[in-house]
């Protein structure tokens, strides 16, 4: 399975690997050329007396010393070349496929493990197919060539030297069987190490503000040690079998050198052949030498690879059917949720759900803290399905429509505001780059941020990762902006003017009520003064929405929307509602 998923990833580059294996398999055959010939120097010029042989066999010996290093040379680009084409495809593959992956997914995996896959498991995925492979190939054909060409000088001595390859076999074979799961176990903790570090260095600013940074360090130092602890272990494992294809494989030369002499005084090998077998030697101890390193680099491979594959088979559950709907022209806005209901590991977060948004109206929900609001946006979005019920977006269910269609339409700006490190401009067009600068600058303005103007290079400043340098209610303002940049005929604003204060809140509510183009807006806040001019009025409480109507109906039926204005209005008692 491995080898195919390879060969898939080798697109374009095939032919340049199938030649560096070629390569690599006559790059060994290339070594028997001159131990052949120096033993025709030694036993038929300097014993057999055919001085005319000297310089023939001397510049041929050259010769082939160069077209070998050629091929060496030529044999390394190749590899070089098609295992950076392979990471180039792989990589890209798989950033893809994680960019179509829905939300599901991103909530079972960590970051830190998804970047380890990313760079470090793509990377030793690379060094496989560029090395350990070819070394492998290469070695292997070396011993055989070497033991072919030495069966055919002397058969005893061949069988002699090799009678130790079956033990070397049997040790690495039981070597494999324990040391696959220590390697994963190996990638696994270097995952964990890599999440813990990242969400530090996300979160330094929290940790520095509770100035925790004691308690950071020695929990990376346990993932750290995890780590490292799990790397000698591997080490160990492998040093246990090491002394044994260690003394196998040099006692291969030491048979050489005891054999070897015993055979030439008996007259069974001529100085030249007792030179040949000298000299290639190490073509039959070598490949066994390296056995450890190859043996580790392929257990690590299949570690890395496996997780590659792992989340390259995850099909992702939310995606467009193949005749899902599309739509050349903004949609209207008609929103319509029908006895929805959503479940969330078992758990239920919304139940039974149904009301309906007129395109242009503008609609807000309100309640306590986990009672579902969000998740209505979410899967309006489709960033989840329903588990029960559909939801309409202008008379179609939003699973029959195009996902890019559908999103493309619907402007977002959340409460968790997600800055790219980019310019404010690039940030404002994010959803547009061919936005034109008098546009963003008007969708800075209706968003109260005129801020942008007074930084050091206004449109053009770089904003740092994640926002970092604005303020909370100043990146609330830019997340508006790069929705309303889209003119989206759905825009959602989801605790957007919670930083900012009430006469900016009032600013930007008099500009999204007189925008230049129609649009249906789904307000969620906790702020009287966000949602009281909105058409209608949904409170959620207890995963059901439990009132609904217009500011002044909810304030005449005194329940939870009731409470929360007297609460807000800082007053015992209503007679008038304002």
């Amino acid at each position: 399975m491995h080898l195919s998923w390879i060969w898939e990833n080798l697109q374009g580059y095939r032919k340049r690997y199938i030649l560096g294996f070629i390569l690599a398999v006559i790059f060994p055959l290339t070594s028997l050329i001159n131990p052949n010939f120096s033993r025709m120097l030694i036993d038929r010029v300097l014993v057999g007396g055919e001085t005319e042989l000297l310089v023939p066999l001397v510049v041929t010996m050259i010769g082939v010393t160069f077209v070998r290093m050629l091929i060496g040379y030529a044999m390394m680009g190749l590899f070089e070349v098609s295992s950076q084409g392979l990471v180039y495809n792989l990589r890209l593959k798989l950033y893809k496929h994680l960019q179509e992956l829905d939300m599901s997914f991103y909530d079972r995996y960590r970051t830190g493990d998804l970047m380890t896959t990313l760079t470090s498991d793509v990377d030793m995925v690379r060094h496989n197919v560029n090395y350990v492979f070819r070394t492998f190939v290469s070695s292997t054909l070396m011993f055989l060539a070497a033991t072919v060409y030495f069966l055919s000088i002397n058969v005893k001595f061949t069988l002699v030297l090799i009678a130790v390859t079956p033990f070397i076999l049997i040790v690495s074979r039981r070597y494999l069987k324990k040391v696959r799961h220590v390697y994963v176990e190996l990638r696994e903790r270097l995952s964990l190490l890599n999440t813990d570090a990242q969400e530090n260095i996300e979160g330094n600013r929290v940790v520095k503000a509770f100035a925790n940074e004691q308690y950071e360090i020695e929990k990376f130092e346990k993932k750290n040690q995890d780590f490292h602890d799990q790397n000698l272990a591997a080490s160990y494992m492998w040093l246990r079998f090491y002394p044994w294809i260690e003394t196998l494989s040099q006692s291969m030369t030491i048979t050489i050198m005891l054999f070897g002499g015993i055979f030439l005084i008996r007259g069974e090998l001529t100085s030249g052949e007792f030179l040949a077998f000298s000299s290639l030697s190490w073509a039959v101890c070598d490949p066994f030498r390296q056995l450890g390193d190859l043996l580790n680099n392929l257990q690590r491979f299949f570690a890395s690879a496996g997780k590659i594959i792992e989340i390259q088979s995850v099909d992702p559950k939310i995606s467009s059917k193949p005749n899902a709907k599309t739509s050349d022209h903004p949609l209207c806005g008609e929103v319509e949720f029908r006895n929805v209901s959503y479940r969330f590991s078992g758990q239920p977060v919304l139940e039974n759900i149904s009301f309906h948004i007129k395109p242009g109206e503008t609609v807000a929900f309100m309640g306590e803290t986990g009672c579902g609001k969000t998740t209505i946006i979410n899967l309006l979005s489709r960033f989840y399905d329903v588990s029960k019920g559909a939801i309409w977006v202008d008379g179609v269910d939003v699973r029959d429509w195009d996902l890019k269609t559908l999103r493309s339409n619907i402007g977002m700006a959340t409460q968790d505001v997600f800055l790219f490190s980019d310019t404010v401009d690039g940030n404002i067009a994010y959803g547009d780059p061919d936005l034109p600068d008098e546009q963003v600058r008007w969708c800075a303005g209706a968003a109260a941020a005129q801020f942008i103007e007074g930084m050091s290079e206004g449109y053009d400043t770089i904003i740092g990762e994640r926002g970092v340098g604005l303020s909370g209610g100043q990146k609330q303002r830019i997340a508006l902006a790069r929705a309303l940049a889209l003119s989206p005929p759905i825009l959602i604003l989801d605790d957007t003017t919670s930083a900012v204060d009430m006469e900016t809140e009032k600013y930007i509510q008099q500009q999204l009520e007189n925008l230049p183009f129609p649009c249906t807006k789904i307000i969620i806040a906790q702020r009287i003064s966000s949602v009281k001019k909105a058409d209608h009025i949904f409170v959620l409480k207890n995963h059901q929405i439990v009132e609904s109507g217009t500011h002044r109906e909810l304030i005449e039926k005194r329940g939870y929307y009731y409470d929360i204005y007297r609460i807000q209005s800082g007053i015992e008692e209503v007679g008038q509602v304002g």
